[in-house]
């Protein structure tokens, strides 16, 4: 038979992916309708439906599922090959990928690393977007996303690392007449909240505390809230992400060892199907290790 339009197997494998016609649109920068007259124009040419169509998603019926991992199989392919004639010359595309993370890690954390990886791969570009918590999908056509989650059952997606909270403060503070010695000491202090006041209400209850703890500024930037206990303006309840560098540069201490888990992590998750370019497998062993530092640095198993 006439092998059908290459733009319609394109956006189907995409879709057959993604799970979807507008995340398939936003990897192949299309709209969904045209994603869809490609899929229509595919059907039409193979003589039967590939999708069932749902009103937020769409599925594949059975018959499709295969064709879909051969042409995903077929376009890997395609990809490393570019990628192997393109080392000779200067491709642009086989050298960026597209990063969503979110705004907490970088700011308080990547930010200040990626020069390492920078000098150890100076060909080699990433586009960086932010996303918040309340957005921690962010960019679906990304190459590859940091999440704020405790969602982690997902072939594409990996733990980076898990979360211990625990309070901290200006060093300043432990020298006033008012330093907190143990938990019931911060019931008097000027508590920093990130978001909500939840994570300090928490945070008490498990320390086995009843304390009011409502009182304080609330910063819905988190790296605001940080910046307010360097400051000196309170204390702050931070994860260990957070507070490495800032530990480590004497700008915030610990003033008491109890740490408790929570049951978000942050994760590392690959666009689905999609084994990306040599420069994003660098990329993410080069964060894995930088991962494994932090975790020694900061006693976390």
């Amino acid at each position: 038979m006439k092998l059908p339009s290459l733009n319609a197997i394109r956006a189907f494998e995409a879709a057959a992916r993604l799970h979807s016609f507008k995340d398939a649109a936003d990897e192949l920068r299309l709209t969904p309708s045209a994603v869809s007259r490609h899929i229509r124009s595919l059907e039409q040419a193979l003589g039967m439906e590939l999708f069932e169509r749902g009103i937020r998603q769409v599925t594949l019926v059975p018959k499709a599922s295969h064709f879909a991992r051969r042409l995903s199989t077929a376009f890997r392919s395609i990809e490393a090959a570019t990628e192997e004639m393109g080392s000779h010359g200067r491709p642009v595309a086989a050298r960026r990928a597209s990063l969503s993370i979110n705004a907490t890690f970088m700011n308080l954390w990547l930010a200040d690393r990626l020069p390492r990886f920078r000098q150890a791969n100076p060909d080699f570009e990433l586009d960086v977007s932010i996303h918040d918590d309340q957005n921690r999908g962010g960019n679906p056509s990304a190459d590859l996303r940091v999440l704020f989650t405790a969602e982690t059952a997902n072939a594409d997606t990996i733990q980076l690392v898990s979360l211990v909270i625990f309070p901290v403060c200006a060093p300043a503070l432990l020298a006033g007449p008012h330093a907190p010695r143990t938990s019931a000491d911060l019931a008097g202090l000027r508590l920093l909240h990130e978001n909500t006041t939840a994570w300090w209400e928490e945070w008490f209850e498990l320390e086995g505390l009843r304390v009011d703890a409502k009182s304080g500024p609330i910063f819905h930037d988190p790296a605001l809230a940080v910046r307010e206990a360097v400051n000196g303006g309170g204390v702050a309840l931070v994860d260990n992400i957070m507070a490495q560098d800032l530990l480590a540069s004497g700008q915030l201490v610990a003033p008491f060892p109890e740490r408790h888990t929570i049951a978000e992590s942050y994760c590392l998750q690959q666009k689905p199907g999609h084994r990306g370019s040599a420069g994003i497998r660098r990329f993410r062993e080069w964060l894995l290790l930088e991962i494994a530092g932090h975790k020694q640095a900061m006693g976390l198993a």
